[in-house]
This record gives C-alpha cells, sequence and structure tokens, in this order.
C-alpha cells in the first residue's frame, strides 16, 4: 500500500513538472508549483439554499491553484469577455445585469445544462487559437491541462469562470447581434441567459436561436428553467425585481429580511449568532438598491447609524437627478 501511494505522488509530482512553458512565462517556481498532494483536486457536493440541488464543486490542491491564479492574472485576464457577459467581470453584478432588462414587457429566461462540466477541451483549443494567437501551440496544450480536469474545466478553480466567459464569446456575440437587429436586449449570467423584448413573437424567434448555438457547442438549455413572461407576469431576472419603478431584490426577499431584523430588535441576545447574517442579507439590498428608504429604516433599527447616513444621502441623490441615476455597484461590504 505504501509503494503504490508513493508512486502516485511521482506522479503528481510528474504532472506539475509538465509546465516547463508556463513555469517560465509565470515566474512560478518548480518547487512552488511541484505537488506530493494526492489529489490535484478536492470534489464535494454544494448544495443551493434555493432549490436544495446539489453540485459537484473540485477544489484544487494549493499547488495547482497557484499556478492557475498566476495564469489567470498574468496572461488570461488580459483578453476581455463580452460586453453581455456580467458574470466574473469586474464591476458587473446581478444587478447590472437585471439593469438592462428593468421594465421590459417580455422576458425569456433559461438556463445552460452543466455549464462548467460542459465545456472541454474541444471547446478552448480553438477559443485559444483565436484570441491568444501569441501563444505557441505547446503553451496552449500546456494551458489546458493546467486549467481542465479529466478534460472539463472544473467548477472551483479559479481560471473556470472567465475561461467560461471567453469559451461563450461566439455565442454571446451571435444572440446579441440577432437581438440588435429585433429591438431585444441579450444578457447571460454565467449559466442564465435572459433576453427582453417588445413582444412574445420576438422572444420566440431569439430562443430558437439560442437553443440552436448552444447545440452548436453541444450545450442544452434547462427547461425545467426556462420561461416565457408577458406583461402579466411578474418578472425577475437574476433573482431580482425588474417590474417595478426601479430594480430592487424580490418582494419575498425584502420581507424575510425586514422580519429577519424585527427578531434582531426584540430578540437581540437570541439572534445575536445571526447578525452577520441579516447584516449580509442588508448589504446584499444595499449592492442592489441603495437608496431604498425601506433599507434606511431596517439598517436603523439594527444600530448601523453611520451607514444609515449614507444610504439617505444616495437617496436625496437620486431625486436629485429625477430617478435616472445609476450606481456603481461593486466594492467592499460596507459591514
Amino acid at each position: 500500500m505504501a509503494d503504490a501511494f508513493e508512486a502516485m505522488r511521482k506522479r503528481m509530482r510528474a504532472g506539475f513538472d509538465d509546465f516547463p512553458i508556463l513555469s517560465a512565462v509565470l515566474g512560478v517556481s518548480k518547487e512552488s508549483a511541484s505537488c506530493d498532494c494526492q489529489k490535484r483536486y478536492n470534489t464535494f457536493e454544494l448544495k443551493s439554499r434555493g432549490t436544495g440541488k446539489a453540485r459537484a464543486i473540485s477544489a484544487p490542491c494549493q499547488h495547482l491553484k497557484l499556478m492557475q491564479r498566476a495564469l489567470l492574472d498574468r496572461i488570461l485576464c488580459h483578453v476581455a469577455p463580452h460586453d453581455a457577459a456580467m458574470a466574473f467581470v469586474r464591476g458587473r453584478s446581478i444587478a447590472s445585469n437585471a439593469r438592462r432588462h428593468h421594465r421590459a414587457t417580455h422576458i425569456f429566461t433559461t438556463d445552460i445544462c452543466s455549464f462548467f462540466p460542459s465545456i472541454t477541451a474541444a471547446h478552448l483549443s480553438p477559443m485559444f487559437e483565436k484570441r491568444f494567437r501569441h501563444l505557441s501551440s505547446d503553451a496552449i496544450k500546456e494551458i489546458i491541462d493546467l486549467v481542465t480536469d479529466e478534460g472539463r474545466l472544473p467548477q472551483g478553480a479559479p481560471t473556470s469562470p472567465h475561461l467560461a466567459n471567453l469559451v461563450m464569446f461566439d455565442f454571446d456575440e451571435r444572440c446579441s447581434w440577432f437581438c440588435d437587429r429585433l429591438g431585444a436586449v441579450y444578457t447571460r449570467y454565467a449559466d442564465d441567459i435572459s433576453i427582453s423584448a417588445k413582444d412574445a413573437e420576438t422572444l420566440r424567434h431569439i430562443a430558437s436561436v439560442v437553443a440552436e448555438g448552444l447545440r452548436a457547442l453541444a450545450m442544452q438549455v434547462n427547461p425545467e428553467k426556462t420561461r416565457h413572461l408577458g406583461p402579466l407576469h411578474r418578472k425577475t431576472v437574476t433573482g431580482l425585481d425588474i417590474g417595478g419603478e426601479r430594480i430592487r431584490p424580490t418582494r419575498t426577499f425584502r420581507k424575510k429580511t425586514a422580519a429577519l431584523v424585527r427578531m434582531s430588535v426584540r430578540y437581540p441576545d437570541k439572534m445575536q449568532r445571526h447578525r452577520s447574517r441579516v447584516c449580509g442579507y442588508l448589504a446584499f439590498w444595499h449592492g442592489v438598491d441603495p437608496a431604498d428608504r425601506e433599507l434606511a429604516k431596517l439598517v436603523s433599527a439594527m444600530g448601523l447609524d453611520d451607514w444609515t447616513e449614507r444610504i439617505l444621502a444616495a437617496s436625496a441623490f437620486e431625486r436629485q437627478f429625477d430617478g435616472t441615476c445609476d450606481y456603481t455597484l461593486g466594492g467592499q461590504i460596507p459591514f
């Protein structure tokens, strides 16, 4: 048994030594890149709070993650994703994604099945040849070996989100082109696709374009998460309500957050261990709609008076511009 384990360790070390080009370009020493870990990836399941559905997360070991992070920071990040890609891009968020569809009368939303595992070396190779023309074929082979697990993008590696966006660039471009011609709006937040238009017929036509484009990539939509919503439906995009005067968290989220704040005020000792969770909900709300007066009252009730002043100032600033101010999102959570 000991001999078998030692053989596995040697194979792992040899695997990391197979990146001579990247080690030189990235400035990562062989000692840092070499690995004695039993496995390159630690795979575990993470359940969604909303649906309870589990998804497999493959976290790279620290040595592999070091190489991947260096690759992302020094090479990959210099090539930008499409403007319609709203996830994993600095300065973009679920709120900026939802704003693209604000007050739309017709919405089509769908989900790409098994998004990250669906992206394989067969997708990565032509993408690198097209978008990174300065890289040699040997360098591309090393990169693909570094960023994939059994030939697929692992959900959990630091390089996977950006690479997924780059692979989807041509798909995003095609969908955006069709939408522009038909007066519609297309965005993609990771595996969530949203399209808004003025009529249902336009949405049906573009939905066929989406399905066709995904089939060309050997991907498919998730029928359980596909929705066509008309004027009489309550509309949400990436979990945010887009049907009102302003983009807001859903009514369910707001009621839940308000209830938690009331419980925190009434039972401070019992709710103390949940304070960080409640503050997290408030911070999320602030990231979506910082000038919301209801939010200001809840923040004040939690005793966060300094931050309340910032929210009231944002509300006054917005009224000055007749509600047309577009806030820059992102940055640190203010708690």
